[in-house]
């Protein structure tokens, strides 16, 4: 039984990556949700104060700018009086407007990541492949572990404990096909018991099949990685919140006039994160193709994959993908005001 409670960790590993947003979600509405309501208190609102503290300090600067522009006789540009309201507007009542803003943003990527895990492949959709391409590597980790019992044995107390151990795994495939149905991969494994359940009525087992049955460590480092792989998703989130909270000291920073705003760094760096998921739920979908498919051979690097290569993967693709869409955006946006200021002067 135990065997068979590790292999349901794996059963279910595709909707409890699913649900990481989700168990995250009352965390998010604490820290952002009440932002306006419960005062300078929370969390939120102390770091809108402390952003505050940013936007009259980065003030001073841009008053200073803006008067020696006067002084030398330039004309005011547009952007230097928007800034000032939007980011007052933005730290209004601890930040309402910035954490409801917040909160859009995070909704509109969690949108984005459902839309990827709903994609249908090969007639099934990725988040199910996900799930069969685990459910593949618990079920063949509990036949070998259910024979392994017998290659220690021989003769006839070999072939009875053979026959005790396909009975149980014919058990389990069972189980599975109810679940899954009819799939290739579980055709392979009903395929590899008819073998043997053949051999042992033939009065003879060939012994090969125990260079086929899995390490006894197999499950347990399938299971660590299944683990390491939801702790990136928990990793993201948690990133993606923290990233949240510093956004009123980016907003309260945006008033500096030299060098980008710090508003785009801050944007940047959250939709970075956002791509990070992107990223890792298409990869890991992808693999599950070839996971769950009759050619895909042994499906045990599946999880070295998933749970160790494809969050450096997604990292790497969303650090180079996050940083070059938004400081394009960040560029179109600067030069579409200066535009505007310079038609309005």
């Amino acid at each position: 039984m135990a065997d068979f409670s590790l292999n349901n960790v794996l059963i279910d590993g595709a909707k409890a990556a699913s649900d990481v947003a989700t168990s995250w979600d009352n965390t998010w509405k604490n820290v952002l949700g009440d932002s306006g309501s419960l005062g300078g208190t929370t969390l939120y609102g102390v770091l809108c104060w402390v952003g505050t503290l940013f936007a009259v300090g980065t003030l001073i600067f841009l008053i200073v700018e803006l008067y020696k522009d006067l002084n030398e006789g330039k004309p005011a540009v547009l952007t230097s009086l928007v800034w000032p309201l939007l980011v007052a507007f933005l730290l209004a009542d601890n930040g309402y407007w910035l954490a409801k803003s917040t909160l859009s943003l995070r909704e509109i990527i969690n949108q984005a990541n459902s839309q990827v895990i709903a994609i249908t492949m090969s007639g099934v959709k990725l988040d199910e492949l996900y799930r069969q391409a685990n459910g593949n590597i618990g079920l063949q980790g509990i036949i070998s572990n259910s024979m392994r019992a017998c290659q220690s044995l021989t003769g006839e107390a070999q072939m009875q404990c053979m026959s005790q151990a396909v009975t149980q795994a014919q058990t389990f495939v069972d189980n599975y096909k109810s679940q899954f149905g009819d799939t290739s991969w579980l055709d392979n494994i009903q395929g590899f018991l008819n073998g043997i359940g053949s051999a042992i009525t033939g009065g003879a087992v060939d012994m090969g099949v125990f260079g086929l049955l899995k390490p006894i460590w197999m499950p347990i480092v399938v299971a660590v990685l299944y683990w390491l792989q939801i702790a990136y998703q928990n990793l993201l989130e948690a990133a993606l919140l923290i990233t949240a909270l510093l956004g009123p000291i980016a907003v309260g920073g945006s008033l500096l006039p030299y060098g980008p705003r710090s508003i785009f760094a801050w944007l940047t760096g959250f939709f970075s994160v956002g791509f990070a998921r992107l990223c890792f739920n298409i990869i890991v979908g992808l693999a599950s193709v070839v996971a769950t498919s009759a050619e895909g051979g042994d499906p045990f690097w599946f999880a070295l994959f998933s749970g160790l290569l494809a969050p450096i993967l997604a990292s790497s693709l969303a650090s180079g993908a996050g940083l070059t869409v938004w400081t394009s955006i960040a560029n179109a946006v600067g030069k579409t005001a200066t535009t505007i200021g310079g038609l309005m002067v």
